[in-house]
């Protein structure tokens, strides 16, 4: 994995970091803001699923994920009334416990061990903002 894929997979923490700050100061429409841009990125992590479905013979289970993803962010976007931050937050631990679980073997080290640490600050920026 390149220096920038690790730069741009940080960087993408930046807005993760700073809304759930921003929720903590009550500052206006960051809480809907921060659960939009989980979404958002939830649905980019089902397309690399997706894409890794592409290149490789891996089980029909992981292109069900992979959409799955994207509408289960979808729903969290439907429903605003609801507070979504904390089933948001164990989504993306739970989606990178199931790469980790099931899909190890394909998937190369260096990305699983990134994507768990984004994954965790992700978690984290969105239980301190519904808490």
């Amino acid at each position: 994995m390149s220096s920038q894929h690790r730069y741009l997979g940080y960087g993408g923490l930046i807005p993760f970091v700073l809304l759930a700050l921003a929720s903590l100061f009550n500052i206006d429409h960051a809480t809907p803001f921060l659960l939009s841009y989980a979404a958002l990125i939830f649905s980019f992590l089902g397309g690399i699923l997706w894409g890794h479905s592409l290149l490789r013979a891996l089980p029909a289970h992981v292109s069900l994920v992979s959409v799955s993803c994207m509408l289960w962010a979808w729903v969290w976007l439907l429903m605003p009334a609801y507070n979504w931050l904390w089933l948001a937050a164990l989504s993306f631990v739970a989606l990178w416990l199931y790469e980790w679980l099931l899909l190890r073997p394909y998937i190369k080290p260096d990305f699983l061990k990134m994507r768990g640490q984004l994954s965790m600050i992700a978690a984290l920026s969105l239980l301190v903002a519904g808490f």
